[in-house]
């Protein structure tokens, strides 16, 4: 058995701080012993130490529930205890808080062993009922960091430190760099310039201290903040606070000519004059970042295109594509050297090869889509061949606006997983991920119903139970479409319909009804609606990120029909009236695609006579809103093929119960005459499409 002193690690800490660098430093063996040997080699209590662990002899430790309790800290070694639960999103955000010359110490058991080591985390990408004996996101771990720069202490083997050559410190330029990049955007901000610019660097780059210093170097404008949390950006208000000589205290919302706002918020708002700085931006969904786009005069979209907290490249794909045909020029600026360390930092390289945070997609395929096949891929298979892993991870990171290391360790330890891809040769060019759901026994069924159970996993048969306690979705096996995600450069081409067909088609005999959860956007529900799914719920909650309610559609098996049918009945009636309060923001493009699939009932003779007589007369909206209500909700595809007035008057004003003076400013109908004659039209348009339906 191997006892370590501090005196065997001076060699590397040394070149460490001489090459301004951070490494980690793995401890492998019994978890007493390796607890010894950090008591021995780092004085825990130190200021600048951080230790996250469960164990009891670590007087100091702490087991932080979430990321912001971490990050926006510094330490000279951060300790982390992999005895109490390899959690990846905290460990990545860890070794963000080592300082250059620092070391993020790791301890794990023997290398040798990790195979077959089941550590207490693995149960937070367990379904209920689900059971593994090997992990195989840490199995890969085994196998890459002997090819690391890492160095290893180890129970068994004795020391195995990997102590870097030297290297020149590249600081400087990393500031030059910074001031061009400030002075860049102050000119382009000052001269009135109306195309936003795009801001993007790597973890440790100074991005957010850029902005702060931006935002410094213009005092007398007045800028705007924004993105989901709000510790993401003190960085930023730190920096203002130490260039304009105040006092930041590490909470103000507001300091001097900044104010944090959030998101959803900022589309609320009033922006004359105010330059919005967008920071995270790819934590965020197109959607959104368009809609800021449009609502701001200026503004700056900065963002991490490889981070711990959740990344997409939605944003760096769409949006730049949104962005390049909305202005024929835009700004685009990186930060590429880091500030906090030097460059080619050995830790950076460690964390981002371990959690495939430096994975991209890359492909060779060619245009013609004749060698396509589509097949399963297993768990086993990514973990052996990297290439494909690493495809894998990038293309559902493209998909999603948040994305997580946790979620890249789900994809190899979660037995209840299922993928299927696309492939033309040795390429993805689209996977779908799916999830194995229900089929619970009657006990657990119970403690759902009495609300004392909500078994992790199972996350559509939950949903659907409580809409109005059917406890076939409980007892049932549903396959939860988790996210399809198709290579940009194939996109378009019907490739996302083939492989959900593919999909159903593998999954048919095991399954008895397929579903989905989404932020509900028209494009998205247009999809699954054309691929046969019904639209069953829609969230109460907006997504803070998003701005959108959660929508969860099915597509059953004939043993459900009757069950899936009753849910569509049930989320039709309350629908309309959910409409008048708790949905009136809904965009009306949103309410049309719903609608339009509705079940329609027959217009009754009286309710037509009725009808007849109104479009002669010259319509009263608080006497005939009503009757026009009732038409449209008992014939919704009476709106399919108005004009775009007509569908947004009818949904805004007579299905959504808002103000006449909104949706007057809402359509630019600036007269109380304009108004009328858009309301008349209405009518007779509805009531030249039933003409035509009755012939």
């Amino acid at each position: 058995m191997h006892v370590f002193k501090p005196c065997d690690l001076i060699h590397l800490t040394t070149q460490l701080a001489k090459n301004h660098h951070r490494q980690l430093l793995v401890l492998c063996g019994d978890h007493d012993w390796a607890i010894t040997q950090y008591a021995r080699l780092v004085d825990a209590g130190a200021e600048q130490t951080l230790t996250l662990s469960t164990h009891k002899q670590l007087q100091h430790a702490q087991w932080p529930e979430h990321l912001h309790e971490i990050l926006g800290q510094e330490f000279s070694v951060a300790l982390y205890d992999g005895y109490s639960g390899i959690t990846p999103n905290k460990l990545a955000a860890l070794s963000g808080t080592v300082k250059a010359g620092g070391l993020l110490i790791l301890i794990l058991p023997e290398l040798s062993k990790l195979d077959n080591w089941i550590d207490p985390a693995i149960k937070t990408w367990l379904s209920y009922g689900y059971q593994t004996n090997t992990s195989l996101f840490l199995k890969r771990w085994q196998r890459l960091i002997p090819s690391l720069p890492i160095s290893v202490l180890s129970q068994k083997y004795g020391a195995n430190l990997n102590i870097p050559a030297s290297q020149d410190n590249h600081q400087n330029n990393a500031l030059q760099t910074q001031c061009r990049v400030i002075s860049t955007l102050r000119s382009q901000l000052q001269k009135g310039c109306t195309s936003p610019s795009l801001l993007s660097a790597d973890r440790g780059r100074g991005k957010s201290a850029t902005l702060g210093l931006l935002v410094a170097s213009m005092p007398e404008q007045s800028f705007i903040i924004c993105t989901i949390q709000y510790r993401a950006i003190k960085t930023a208000f730190k920096h203002l606070a130490l260039a304009l000589g105040i006092e930041y205290k590490g909470y103000e919302k507001q300091l001097a000519n900044l104010l944090y706002v959030p998101p959803d918020q900022v589309l609320t708002m009033s922006l004359d004059d105010t330059i919005v700085l967008v920071d995270e931006a790819a934590t965020l969904p197109v959607p959104t970042l368009v809609a800021i786009e449009q609502r701001a005069s200026q503004c700056i979209f900065s963002s991490t295109l490889v981070g711990y907290e959740g990344n997409g490249r939605g944003y760096t794909l769409k949006f730049a594509d949104y962005l390049s045909k909305k202005h024929t020029t835009y700004t685009q600026l990186s930060l590429s050297q880091p500030l906090r360390y030097n460059h080619s930092d050995p830790l950076e390289f460690a964390i981002n090869r371990l959690f495939a945070l430096d994975s991209h997609y890359q492909t060779d395929a060619v245009a013609t889509l004749n060698s396509i096949h589509f097949t399963e891929l297993t768990a086993p298979q990514l973990e052996l061949d990297e290439s494909l892993l690493q495809q894998t991870f990038a293309l559902l990171v493209s998909a999603h606006y948040q994305t997580t290391v946790n979620d890249f360790r789900q994809l190899l330890d979660s037995p209840s997983q299922r993928l299927f891809a696309i492939m033309q040769q040795s390429n993805i060019l689209g996977v779908c991920l799916v999830n194995i759901e229900g089929q619970l026994e009657e006990t657990i069924q119970s403690a759902i119903s009495q609300g004392t159970r909500r078994p992790q996993g199972h996350l559509l048969p939950q949903q659907l139970f409580h809409v109005q306690g059917q406890a076939a979705f409980l007892s049932s096996r549903c396959a939860r479409i988790v996210r399809i995600a198709i290579a940009p450069q194939q996109q378009k081409r019907q490739l996302g319909t083939q492989l959900l067909t593919y999909t159903e088609q593998q999954l048919s005999a095991t399954v008895d009804y397929f579903g989905s959860s989404f932020g509900c956007d028209p494009q998205l529900l247009q999809f699954w609606q054309n691929s046969g799914y019904q639209l069953v719920k829609l969230g109460f909650k907006k997504d803070k990120s998003s701005g959108q309610y959660a929508a969860m559609v099915i597509k059953s098996q004939s043993a459900l029909q009757c069950q899936q049918q009753s849910l569509q009945s049930y989320f039709e009636k309350t629908f309309y009236y959910q409409l008048m309060n708790h949905y009136r923001d809904l965009p009306y493009s949103l309410v049309l695609k719903m609608i339009l699939k509705f079940k329609e009932k027959p217009l009754c003779e009286a309710l037509l006579a009725q009808f007849r007589f109104v479009v002669t007369k010259n319509t009263n909206l608080e006497q005939y809103s009503p009757l026009i209500w009732q038409v449209i909700t008992t014939h919704p595809t009476l709106l399919s093929d108005l004009p775009r007035i007509s569908q947004q008057l009818a949904i805004s004003l007579l299905l959504q119960n808002n103000t006449k003076e909104w949706v007057q400013q809402t359509l630019s109908l600036h007269s109380k005459k304009q108004f009328n004659i858009a309301l008349q039209a209405l009518v007779k348009e509805l009531y030249a499409r039933i003409s035509i339906k009755s012939e």
